[in-house]
């Protein structure tokens, strides 16, 4: 069982991308252990938890507590448990690396590279790069595998392939990148295809790279890759069922897209999930997306995402044009990279050829 819980809904930067709406909601600590009992009250063999926000370490004392108690429960129900967190690295230090290492917390850092002082800033507006410079060390010591989330907008895509060879450069062997999907986030057809161009010079770094002793794994294309050489079609959704989403009063949603929305309220951590409503949910969300049908590439977007839909769309099955022009963008260039990859016999390319995937 995995729950992904939104510890707050605050946080101390002001991202010029950002969605959340900020406000001193927090969870209690009674309703984080009734979300913990609740995982594992299903009774599987591995359990997750994602720690969420808002920023999640301004409420690292419930963070502490959420592993401590987690792990004393896993260990005296014979389980495992693992966690993740996600955090923009201002309030990470030493001591709560080695507590994270300690209790298997991973850790994913939200940074933009080179882009970072031009979109990710202090309430006051003050930039955030150079302070993350010592965190950074800090975490690529304690977790090398950590990944850096990158967030890319119109207004700075054009750095987008220096900010990834930046990343790289200073630690990160695995960067994840994300488009600001938000709407009127301002993409168009002059944007796209600068976008294009970034994703093609990525290709072309990565390709240089990816059998160093430190491989650059960009991963929105290795997702791609996998997917197509293990012959498995993108995942489906199944919202409400992979990872619900648990709101700072306990409140239970399929996802992080359908927080407060009453409609989509599906239990409580006190007493459980509503199977009855979880199911409905689901089943709705399996309706074919009209757009889709005859679609080339039908099997290998993320049209499926419910969720991503309805935050763009206001509808789970209705694709927002900017998500499919950027899936058409980006698969056929991690078509290209597999391709060269396999034609100059990378070796790494060809030991992960296998079941499990590239990693």
């Amino acid at each position: 069982m995995n729950l992904t819980l939104h510890l707050t809904a605050d946080c101390n930067l002001r991202c010029r991308y950002c969605y959340e709406t900020h406000c001193k909601n927090h969870m209690t600590w009674d309703t984080a252990r009734q979300a913990v009992d609740l995982v594992f009250s299903y009774g599987h063999e591995t359990n997750g938890l994602s720690l969420f926000g808002g920023e999640p370490l301004l409420e690292r004392g419930i963070d502490e507590e959420i592993c401590r108690y987690a792990k004393a429960e896993a260990r005296r129900r014979g389980v495992s448990v693992r966690f993740k967190m996600t955090t923009n690295g201002t309030l990470l230090d030493e001591s709560f690396l080695k507590f994270a290492n300690e209790h298997d917390l991973e850790i994913a850092l939200s940074h933009d590279g080179l882009l970072q002082d031009r979109q990710r800033l202090t309430r006051d507006g003050r930039p955030t790069r150079e302070k993350l410079e010592p965190v950074v060390d800090l975490l690529l010591r304690y977790q090398p595998n950590a990944v850096a989330l990158q967030t890319v907008t119109p207004e700075t895509v054009g750095g987008m392939a220096e900010s990834v060879a930046w990343l790289h450069d200073r630690g990160f062997a695995r960067v994840n990148s994300v488009i600001d999907y938000r709407p009127g986030a301002g993409w168009d057809d002059g944007s796209l295809a600068v976008l294009r161009e970034q994703y093609e010079a990525v290709a072309d770094l990565m390709e240089a790279r990816f059998d160093d002793k430190r491989p650059l794994l960009f991963l929105p294309f290795l997702t791609k890759i996998s997917a197509y050489l293990n012959d498995r079609p993108c995942l489906e959704c199944k919202l409400g069922m992979r990872q619900p989403s648990v709101a700072e009063d306990g409140s239970i949603y399929p996802c992080n897209q359908f927080l407060y929305l009453p409609e989509y309220r599906m239990g409580h951590v006190s007493a459980g999930v509503d199977r009855a409503k979880q199911h409905a949910i689901y089943t709705a969300s399996l309706a074919p997306e009209p757009d889709c049908e005859g679609c080339a590439i039908l099997d290998r977007c993320r049209h499926h995402c419910a969720c991503l839909n309805f935050s763009l769309t206001g509808d789970m099955h209705r694709v927002a044009p900017v998500q499919c022009e950027h899936e058409r963008i980006l698969i056929p260039i991690a078509d290209a990279l597999a391709e060269r990859l396999y034609e100059k016999k990378s070796a790494r390319f060809l030991l992960n050829y296998r079941e499990d995937g590239l990693e």
